[in-house]
C-alpha cells in the first residue's frame, strides 16, 4: 500500500520533470535577425588577390548562400534594409597530399572574405569581419575554387545571421 501511494506521487512528478526538460529544447528555422531587417543588397565583391575572376565567383556564392540560408530577400541597393560590401581578401593554393616520391596529388585552395554589413535602417554597422574556408582538388581547380568560395560564403552568411 505504501509503495502504491509513492508510485502515484512519483510517476506524475517524473512525467512533469521530463516534459519541462523537453520543452526547453527546440529548433527553429526562423532567422535570428531582427524583424525589421527583411531585404539585403550584396554589392559586387572586390578582388584583392592576384587570381582573376574571384570577384564574380564570390559575389555569386554569397548571393546564393543568402537565398538558400536566410529569409532575407535580395533586392537593389535603394530598397535594401542591409547592404553587404566585401572583398576577396585572400587566395592560396598549396600542396596538400604527396606520393612517396614527393609528387603532389592534391592541392588545398583557401579563400578568405573580408566583409561589412550595414544596417541602413539604423545607419550602423550590423556585422563586420573575415571568414575563410577551403577545398581540395586534384584535377579541377576551378570547381575547387567555386567549392571553397561557396563554403566561405556560407560561413559569412551564418556569421551575419547569428551576429546579433
Amino acid at each position: 500500500m505504501r509503495y502504491a501511494k509513492l508510485r502515484l506521487v512519483f510517476i506524475p512528478l517524473f512525467i512533469s520533470c521530463g516534459l519541462c526538460v523537453l520543452s526547453c529544447c527546440g529548433y527553429s528555422t526562423r532567422s535570428l535577425m531582427p524583424e525589421y531587417l527583411q531585404k539585403i543588397h550584396v554589392r559586387i565583391f572586390l578582388n584583392r588577390t592576384l587570381k582573376t575572376g574571384l570577384d564574380e565567383v564570390a559575389t555569386e556564392a554569397v548571393i546564393e548562400a543568402f537565398r538558400s540560408s536566410s529569409n532575407l530577400r535580395i533586392v537593389d541597393e535603394g530598397s535594401a534594409d542591409l547592404v553587404l560590401e566585401g572583398s576577396v581578401a585572400g587566395y592560396s593554393k598549396e600542396p596538400h597530399t604527396y606520393t612517396s616520391d614527393q609528387t603532389i596529388l592534391e592541392y588545398r585552395i583557401t579563400i578568405k572574405y573580408s566583409a561589412r554589413c550595414v544596417d541602413r535602417i539604423r545607419n550602423e554597422v550590423f556585422w563586420e569581419g573575415d571568414v575563410s574556408d577551403w577545398a581540395l582538388y586534384s584535377a579541377d581547380e576551378e570547381q575547387s575554387i567555386r567549392e571553397a568560395a561557396k563554403k566561405a560564403a556560407e560561413r559569412l552568411v551564418t556569421g551575419i545571421l547569428t551576429s546579433w
